[in-house]
Parts: structure tokens; C-alpha cells; sequence
């Protein structure tokens, strides 16, 4: 029986439907593998978000008590109301001091070795930060799924980036080590705190090996379809694609049969730049858009019969290399060609042309011919599925990308 026992504090959790949720649960269910047990601490409520009630597990500790949801429902609407105000979108900090609470009880029954808090969002973080004061020799690894200063997604005001910059470097300081979502996330913290430079790991995203994904027969339709599923953050909307669109439909290099569009589950296109010219795309039939919310199973069902995947690696203006979508890893298995908007020489850029997935690659920083030759090649390749590259495969394997972090634990 292993000696080793670690902590995860993540405000989200599965079964939420949330990107989020992915390394909490990949620490969770393969660090053990590893030779670390688990626990895990997470929240029972979510707001807006309903999550189907699970079986009890001593393993998982939810808080708050579930008879209290609606009370909590309510509050987490507030706490989110008015950070909406301070153009702050951060829920758990409320949830955070009741996580504090109950992994405090459980520490002192159980005796963990290490915690690993996970983020988005930060409020994981705190709460580690508040155990680590009060058990000083519990050894705490902090994981961001997206860094928080430089992130081009987070909107907050002057006085919101100071107290931002104060809590990272709480954070980091006291942090036993901290885990980037890319190398270059990785080098952006080692020159800003160099004096921490060897805190510094990189824990990728990638691909659940329990989770079987794989290409579906093509639906008989009359056009081909590229498809995108899922919210779309406003400074990832493609204007790119859009403007190309309408060039090559102008100058009739698009045909009414030769592609549609498909946008599905995204509610909020107000990063369009053209309103006029994406609302006559529509009625061309060239851009088609579903606001509703699937699930994961029917958000991967839509994906694995599109002819062709749309990948979206934008930042508005900025043209950051900070991150990289989750549903890269879910298109290159699915092996159909995928279509990519994202900076020159980004981990998605590197990611994708050793995957072996058929894939075309325009640059948030293309000019309009470069954008209008990349669309029309994609309309040339097979959309036969290919299969993913062995480098591909044994990288990006979650049982793999955790056991830097179970041998940093038994260290």
C-alpha cells in the first residue's frame, strides 16, 4: 500500500461539462498509477451550470452540503454580478473558504502528502495557499491550465491586474513547484521571476486514453461541412475566416455546394467585425449557427461527422502563443483535415504538424491572399481519417503527462 496520498483542490470537477476539468481529473484518476492515492475536493454547486448528481465517493469531498444548493446557487450568482462589474469572471472565492475548511478536517484525519490545486479558476489556487500557511510542510504543486497574468482573456481594470499580480506571486513564492499549460507559458514565468526559474514545469494538454474518439461515417448532405463546437470567446471569433469567406463568395471561388460553416454552441458572436457582411453569409447559406448547449458526447458525435474542423487559436489583437485549445487533441483523433487560425510558430502551430493529422495552418497574422489560399486548398484534401502520429499518441497521453507531477510528489 503506497505511503503517499495527495490532495486535488479543484473548484470544477467532473461530471461538469467544462474544459476545467480536465487535469483535476486526470490527476485524480492517474496519479495513482503513479504510485500517489488520491482525494479529491471540488465544488457540489455551479452557476449557471447543472450537473447531473453523481453516486457518493469517500474520496471525492463536495462542498457545499447539496441540501444547501439553492442558498449557494444564489450566492454564486451575486459573487459573479459584481465581479462582472470589475470585468472579472473568477466564481470559488466564496466556495474557496468552505474547500479550506473541510481539507483542513480531512488533512488532520488522513495526513497528506501534497496538494495539486488546478486552475481555472484561481480560486483553487487560494484555498492551496491558505493550506500551505497552516501546514507549511504539506508540499503544494499548482497547476494553471491558463496563466493568469498575460492571459489575453481576462479583462479586469488596472486596480484587478495589481491584485492579480500580487496573488501569482503569492502563489509562486510559496508554491513547492508550479505547473505551465505550455513551454512557452513556461519561459514568459522564468524571465518574470527568474529567482524561481526551476519551480517551472509544464504540464500539456492532451487526450484521456479511457476515451474512445474516432471518425463517423460522413451524413449523406449537400455540401461539405466545417464545423466548430463550443463557446466561442469573443476574442476567438475569425474574423479572418469570415473576410475570406465573403471575398471568395464575391468573386465566385465559392460555389453554393462547395462548404458550409457550422458554428454550434456559440451564443455570443459579438467579436464580429462585419455584422452586415456575417449576417448575408448566413443567408447564403455559406455560415449556419446552432446557439444551442450539448454535451461532451453529442459536442464529439457533431465533431466526428464534419468533413473538415475548425480550430480556433486566436487572442483578438494581441497574437499571444500562451495556449492551446483543448479540442486539438480531440480533432486529431477524429484524423479529418482541420482548418487553424493561430499565431506564427505557436505550441498549436508545432502540436499539429508532427500529429499527423491533415491540417492547414494560416497565421492569425496572415494578409487577406494568404487567408483566401488556405481555404480553398483545405476544399482539396482527402477527407478520408487519418490516424495520429506515434509521437503524437505516446506525448500527449494523460497516464504519461501526470507522472511528472506523482514523482515530483514522492520525491
Amino acid at each position: 500500500m503506497t505511503s503517499h496520498k495527495a490532495l486535488i483542490i479543484s473548484f470544477y470537477f467532473p461530471p461538469a461539462n467544462t474544459p476545467a476539468t480536465v487535469h483535476a481529473d486526470w490527476f485524480f484518476s492517474f496519479v495513482p498509477e503513479h504510485g500517489v492515492a488520491t482525494s479529491a475536493i471540488a465544488s457540489s454547486v455551479y452557476f449557471p451550470m447543472k450537473v447531473d448528481r453523481e453516486a457518493p465517493s469517500d474520496d471525492i469531498i463536495r462542498v457545499p452540503i447539496t441540501r444547501t444548493e439553492g442558498f449557494w446557487r444564489r450566492l454564486y450568482r451575486e459573487e459573479l454580478r459584481i465581479q462582472g462589474k470589475c470585468g472579472v469572471w473568477e466564481p470559488g472565492f466564496l466556495w474557496s473558504e468552505l474547500a479550506f475548511r473541510a481539507a483542513s478536517r480531512r488533512h488532520r484525519r488522513e495526513r497528506f502528502t501534497a496538494m495539486v490545486s488546478v486552475s481555472p479558476p484561481v480560486t483553487s489556487h487560494w484555498a492551496a495557499y491558505r493550506l500551505k500557511r497552516r501546514f507549511p510542510y504539506l508540499k503544494w504543486i499548482a497547476d494553471f491550465q491558463d496563466p493568469l497574468l498575460g492571459n489575453p482573456f481576462r479583462l479586469g481594470g488596472p486596480t484587478v491586474r495589481s491584485l492579480e499580480r500580487r496573488l501569482e506571486r503569492a502563489i509562486f513564492v510559496n508554491a513547492d513547484c508550479v505547473s505551465a499549460n505550455t513551454d512557452t507559458v513556461q519561459a514568459m514565468w522564468q524571465e518574470r521571476y527568474p529567482e524561481l526559474r526551476d519551480k517551472f514545469i509544464v504540464s500539456w494538454g492532451g487526450y484521456d486514453p479511457r476515451e474512445t474518439i474516432a471518425a463517423r461515417p460522413l451524413p449523406e448532405r449537400c455540401k461539405p461541412v466545417i464545423s466548430h463546437v463550443g463557446v466561442m470567446y469573443q476574442q476567438r471569433v475569425p474574423n479572418l475566416l469570415f473576410d475570406s469567406l465573403g471575398r471568395l463568395r464575391k468573386r465566385g471561388k465559392l460555389g453554393d455546394s462547395d462548404l458550409v460553416v457550422e458554428l454550434v454552441g456559440s451564443g455570443d458572436l459579438t467579436g464580429v467585425n462585419n455584422r452586415e457582411q456575417f449576417e448575408w453569409l448566413q443567408t447564403e447559406g455559406i455560415v449556419s449557427v446552432r446557439s444551442d448547449h450539448i454535451s461532451r458526447a453529442k459536442a464529439l458525435a457533431t465533431s466526428a461527422e464534419a468533413d473538415y474542423l475548425l480550430l480556433l487559436d486566436l487572442s483578438g489583437t494581441h497574437h499571444t502563443k500562451l495556449q492551446v485549445p483543448s479540442k486539438l487533441f480531440d480533432y486529431v483523433r477524429i484524423g479529418r483535415p482541420i482548418l487553424a487560425f493561430t499565431p506564427h510558430d505557436s505550441p498549436t502551430e508545432r502540436i499539429l504538424t508532427r500529429s499527423g493529422a491533415p491540417c492547414v495552418v494560416i497565421h492569425s497574422e496572415a494578409p487577406p491572399e494568404e487567408v483566401d489560399a488556405g481555404i480553398l486548398r483545405l476544399l482539396t484534401l482527402p477527407r478520408t481519417p487519418q490516424p495520429p502520429s506515434p509521437w503524437f499518441l505516446q506525448t500527449f497521453d494523460a497516464r504519461q503527462l501526470v507522472k511528472p507531477v506523482a514523482d515530483l510528489i514522492r520525491a
